[in-house]
């Protein structure tokens, strides 16, 4: 009797189930690959759309610490108009705080300036007519920043504005008042303090450029050096660490005048001696400027102009009993969270913008902060005799 051999083929019905799970496993692997893609090119799109407002912050804050007032010393004239001594001034000026404050006239039409603003002179050394004057580094320039709220309409080429459709956005706005143009010299007496800009800033064709897109919150607050907030905080026996206010005041603001002097000032007789000798800003620049600055991306900013693109503050926060960019960075004591558990300014405007109860809100942002040291601030307890 022979032996029966069988074949070592496979039957039509593991064929079948061998493909299955080929056909399962390849699913599952371009499911997986789809979902990496769509990962990788999400994360891509959100860099990109915040990398312009991390170039504008660097280019900001790298600005900010060229400030300079070129301090010398002059008489000191007493009641009599006669020479009593000598007092620290300086031709040049150092303004910042609530653009409601430093420019009352606010924007062009239809356009708001919410937040802070800063404007200072720096030898920057731009001027406006390079084919005469060439390249003249180091020359003085009045130098700012501010935001503002409005259509790019304004910036279109005539032969544009019928093609193109406007867009409502917050920008970032960079002041370049040129050397040749250097305006602060002509307002020395100037009982406002804030002409040398403000001018500017009212003129048809201002010295002005959008930096960036996108910015909706900015935050200018001058301090002390960290060893001098110590010094007070120990002073007044504080047991951590805080944000001292500079320069003080009875209505807590972020405005910062190189012209205020406080010994003339009602808040004067309340400080004490060593904040009498540390907080003076008289012809001084702060040592340090704490930054911060919200951006949004472009999505977001879409969907704020299409849900609210008649409001001047495009729905972030326009109802009377909600905080928002009309009464939020108010008070520099009110910034960050306290220790008692207190929500500082800068947690409720991020919660404002990312609130799940308010969807036509929610946005995708980025903060960025930096104490951005002076390099020219030489800060000084004495001020003259």
């Amino acid at each position: 009797m022979k032996a029966q051999h069988h074949n070592g083929g496979f039957t039509l019905v593991e064929v079948l189930v061998a493909a299955g799970i080929v056909l399962i496993i390849m699913a599952v692997l371009l499911g997986m690959t789809d979902q990496t893609q769509r990962l990788v090119k999400a994360t891509s799109s959100k860099v990109e759309q915040f990398q312009e407002a991390r170039v504008a912050f660097e280019s900001m804050t790298r600005r900010l610490s060229q400030a300079t007032l070129n301090t010398f010393w002059d008489y000191q004239y007493n009641s009599s108009g006669q020479p009593s001594g000598y007092q620290r001034t300086a031709e040049l000026r150092f303004y910042s705080g609530l653009m409601k404050t430093l420019n009352p006239n606010g924007g062009p039409a239809g356009e708001v300036q919410p937040g802070h603003g800063v404007f200072f002179q720096a030898p920057i050394g731009m001027v406006a007519n390079t084919t005469s004057l060439g390249a003249m580094d180091h020359l003085m320039n009045t130098w700012g920043y501010f935001l503002e709220v409005g259509s790019d309409s304004a910036t279109f080429p005539t032969f544009l504005k019928s093609v193109v459709t406007a867009r409502k956005r917050y920008r970032l706005m960079e002041f370049m008042e040129p050397s040749e143009k250097l305006s602060v010299y002509r307002y020395q007496n100037d009982t406002t303090n804030r002409n040398w800009f403000m001018q500017s800033l009212a003129s048809t064709n201002r010295p002005v450029r959008v930096l960036a897109e996108n910015i909706v919150a900015l935050v200018i607050m001058p301090r002390l050096s960290l060893a001098d907030e110590r010094h007070i905080n120990d002073d007044k026996h504080v047991s951590s660490t805080t944000t001292v206010q500079l320069p003080p005041s009875t209505t807590p603001s972020y405005t910062f005048n190189s012209m205020k002097d406080l010994s003339t000032d009602s808040i004067w007789s309340s400080l004490t001696d060593l904040e009498k000798a540390l907080l003076n800003p008289i012809s001084q620049l702060p040592p340090v400027v704490q930054v911060v600055m919200v951006a949004i991306d472009e999505p977001s900013a879409r969907r704020l102009e299409d849900l609210h693109g008649s409001d001047p503050y495009l729905g972030i926060g326009t109802s009377p009993d909600q905080k928002s960019q009309k009464t939020l960075f108010t008070d520099p004591k009110l910034l960050n969270d306290t220790s008692s558990g207190a929500k500082g300014d800068l947690t409720i405007f991020q919660e404002l913008l990312s609130s799940a109860s308010n969807p036509n809100i929610r946005a995708s942002y980025r903060v960025f902060s930096s104490n951005v040291t002076i390099k020219g601030a030489k800060w000084s307890m004495h001020t003259g005799n």
